[in-house]
């Protein structure tokens, strides 16, 4: 069984919230930002509805720039720590699939990785990589930052991504196919936009204060992750019956080696699109066998919107935020994080 990763800080940017801690309470009090889009996103039709991030006009001069922007927005909140040494972080980048045509996607690594540095002024582990394959991706980038901290490649690492649905190509892709939230599709896709990192480091024990009697505050941890495969995906016009997530929720278990009965809520990506839907009820059955009178759910994308890569980083953002603080309804999470293609992943934290 793996040593569990702190969770040493969070960065977040949404449409209801610049940073993490507004964007959790938003999400808490349930405000959504949903309007209806502006005309040259979808011209000569009517307006959708989507969730969008405030900014200025000049931070979306193009679609790659933009993401590099709310990327950078969200790093400069999770490393704004005491002492933090970008020199031994390793970055964990996660983008879009190659399917979805983002012109993030055509660039190198390399490019991508300098164009952060050069935005943030922080020079990040040679270490540092990108991870092609969507929301799916969290359990890989998980995997590679316990790698990479275990090999004392790094000292710590950053895991997350950023991503927008509000792309022309994104939502003519899915109106086409009728997975476009429109009043004769209620169980569409609201598009969305945002990004989300989390800081990783080694678990270090918490000791009192001399002369302080109270228990020491604990970090939240990932304790394990695992990785699934999904046989029919909706890309291909199939429909998931949750195969890949209940492995990756098994997988996940076994890697953190506690028993299924322990999880107390779930998070994740969900966006209500009905694929989903069927998807995450059939893996839920499944998944998580032991009687109970609920599963609570955490649901970012009731506020965010489907916010692409970045889904999966803030509902595990969303989950620990809510242990954190105490108003979770339980002490263990399972984070679940789909991409449109077949990766599935799961993560514990507690």
């Amino acid at each position: 069984m793996p040593e569990p990763l702190d969770i040493l800080g969070v960065g977040a940017v949404t449409p209801v919230g610049l940073d993490a801690p507004q964007s959790c309470a938003a999400l808490r009090a349930k405000i959504k930002r949903y309007t209806a889009l502006e005309n040259p996103v979808l011209p000569d039709r009517e307006p959708r509805v989507g969730a969008r991030v405030s900014a200025a006009p000049g931070l979306r001069r193009s679609e790659d720039e933009w993401l590099l922007n709310l990327s950078a927005r969200a790093l400069r909140e999770c490393t704004a720590r005491p002492k933090f040494e970008a020199e031994s972080t390793a970055l964990v980048l996660m983008i879009p699939e190659a399917h979805r045509a983002h012109t993030l996607c055509a660039r190198e690594d390399a490019d991508i990785l300098q164009a952060l540095r050069e935005r943030l002024g922080l020079d990040f582990s040679p270490a540092s990589r990108v991870l092609r394959h969507g929301a799916g991706s969290l359990a890989p980038a998980l995997f590679v930052a316990r790698e990479l901290i275990t090999s004392r490649a790094a000292k710590r690492c950053i895991i997350g991504g950023a991503d927008s649905f509000l792309r022309r190509f994104d939502l003519e892709r899915l109106a086409a196919v009728r997975r476009l939230h429109v009043p004769e599709v209620p169980q569409g896709v609201v598009p969305g936009e945002g990004a989300g990192f989390v800081l990783l480091g080694p678990q270090v024990r918490a000791r009192p204060k001399p002369g302080d009697k109270r228990r020491p505050r604990r970090r939240v941890a990932v304790l394990g992750a695992g990785v699934g495969f999904e046989r029919e995906i909706v890309l291909e016009g199939g429909s998931a019956v949750g195969e890949g997530m209940v492995r990756a929720v098994d997988a996940a278990l076994l890697d953190a080696g506690i028993a299924e009965a322990e999880v107390d809520f779930v998070a994740g990506n969900f966006n209500g699109e009905r694929y989903q839907a069927w998807e995450q009820t059939h893996a839920h059955a499944r998944a998580y066998r032991t009687r109970r009178e609920m599963l609570p759910m955490l649901w970012p994308a009731t506020s965010f919107g489907e916010t692409g890569v970045a889904g999966g980083v803030l509902a595990l953002i969303a989950a620990a935020t809510a242990i954190d603080l105490g108003y979770a309804p339980g002490k263990c999470a399972a984070v679940e994080a789909r991409s449109e293609d077949e990766l599935r992943s799961a993560v514990l934290l507690r």
